[in-house]
């Protein structure tokens, strides 16, 4: 089967407890996709997600079950996995020189904002107008502007800044920080 990198409408048809090829605890979740967001071609079909118990995946692995409408607190008994519509987040890996997709995610259907807080209506129209005044300065070439960085003193050695750009890269954005547990989408 082959799948664009995207969100795809799909609800839990069976789920087992099981171990990695490393003997680790894992459960294993057959979605069914069901259509209506671009994946029609592939309605019926499954694809399969693995969630793990390890100290960085185990919140991530129960969200998901959540969202597919597990209610227990016993993972031996997966009941009412198969409550709940979901979006599953899907990207493609190679493995072995192959492509195929995997199921990255698996999120409440309607879940596509990953903000932390979210602003109140009112908490919105409020910044909007701190920051109208600001974007009108900034296209008007008279808002605040970056300072330059400073540039390296005659005959001093250049100190790397980390990140891929070369030491002779300046005045860009700078790299971002790399992404965290607290960057995933729930």
């Amino acid at each position: 089967m082959q799948l664009e990198n995207g969100r795809y409408k799909a609800r839990a048809a069976q789920g087992a407890l099981g171990f990695t090829s490393g003997g680790k605890e894992q459960v294993a979740i057959e979605f069914t996709f069901l259509g209506n967001d671009g994946s029609e071609p592939y309605a019926g079909q499954s694809i399969t997600w693995f969630g793990f118990f390890t100290d960085a995946s185990l919140e991530h692995t129960i969200k998901a079950l959540r969202a597919c409408g597990w209610q227990g607190n016993d993972v031996s008994d997966l009941t009412g996995i198969e409550s709940n519509d979901v979006s599953l987040v899907i990207e493609n890996e190679e493995y072995e020189g192959k492509w195929s997709p995997k199921v990255r995610w698996v999120n409440p259907l309607g879940s596509g904002l990953a903000l932390k807080q979210q602003m109140e209506p009112t908490q919105a129209r409020s910044f909007a107008a701190q920051m109208r005044g600001r974007i009108l300065a900034m296209e008007q070439g008279t808002g605040p502007r970056r300072a330059p960085a400073p540039a390296p003193a005659r005959g001093a050695q250049q100190q790397s800044r980390g990140g891929s750009r070369p030491p002779s890269y300046g005045g860009g954005p700078p790299e971002p920080p790399p992404l965290t547990d607290e960057d995933m989408p729930f």
